[in-house]
């Protein structure tokens, strides 16, 4: 009763646009419009820009490559924060940060060592997603692909905790994304990963489709695809993890289509 009483004062303090967001996820689902709610009120704890709107813009080389790897060196730093969330990288965790990079060649040997430097870093999160947005403008796909690896991340060992969701909150605000399109990331990773998700099909797609995915996913990560090249103890691990979740997907949604 108290709840139904204050939420029209709750929904005052909204912006109208934030609003029809709310409203729009609280009818698809309840937990994905208590999530959106609690994205649009967390967005007053974004830390201000440290930078002025084009300092970094200005220090920043043109070309594609000088780009392509600051923005890594970005998702890493930022990887590192959400894995270190909750007070302790798991196994889990840095496995799951490790599944968003080349598994061999270029900068394969270097990601650990930048990993385990970032994890020690005092720099702010904002100063990364600054760095994203100045590097790759209004590239929203992007910003969501980004912070879907980082929703893999923060789940991999245990549940979404509460410290993990405020700076996940944090990160998409900085980056722009809505209450719709931050509800949909925590409703799909606020519970164990269903199949469909695995594999990257659709829910109910066809078996043909889901054999084409499950055989194209076994290609990039099966461990004989390896056997001629020089691997590290993690991504040894991580191919044999993976693997085993894509066969058991597979099998679960090829009984569902049968």
């Amino acid at each position: 009763m108290k709840i139904r009483q204050s939420l029209p004062r709750v929904i005052g303090k909204l912006k109208f646009k934030e609003s029809l967001d709310w409203f729009s996820e609280a009818s698809r689902l309840p937990l994905r419009g208590v999530a959106s709610l609690r994205y649009i009120f967390s967005k007053e704890l974004v830390e201000e820009r440290i930078f002025p709107e084009n300092s970094i813009e200005k220090t920043i080389p043109k070309e594609v490559s000088f780009k392509n790897v600051s923005f890594t060196f970005a998702a890493i730093s930022l990887s590192a924060l959400v894995a270190r969330a909750d007070g302790a990288v798991s196994k889990e965790e840095y496995l799951a940060f490790r599944d968003s990079f080349p598994l061999t060649g270029g900068i394969c040997s270097k990601i650990r060592q930048l990993f385990l430097l970032a994890c020690q870093s005092e720099v702010p999160f904002t100063v990364h997603v600054q760095q994203i947005k100045t590097l790759f403008p209004q590239q929203k796909e992007l910003f969501i692909s980004l912070m879907d690896r980082l929703f893999r991340i923060a789940i991999a060992d245990k549940p979404l905790s509460r410290v993990e969701e405020r700076l996940l909150a944090r990160i998409s605000h900085s980056l722009g994304l809505s209450p719709s399109e931050y509800s949909s990331l925590y409703d799909r990773y606020s519970r164990p990963l269903a199949p469909h998700i695995v594999l990257g099909v659709e829910k109910r797609s066809p078996k043909t489709i889901i054999k084409q995915q499950y055989h194209a996913l076994m290609k990039r990560y099966h461990p004989d695809r390896y056997a001629s090249i020089p691997t590290s103890p993690e991504v040894q691990m991580l191919l044999t993890l993976k693997t085993a979740e894509i066969s058991k997907a597979y099998e679960k949604l090829s009984k569902k289509a049968a």
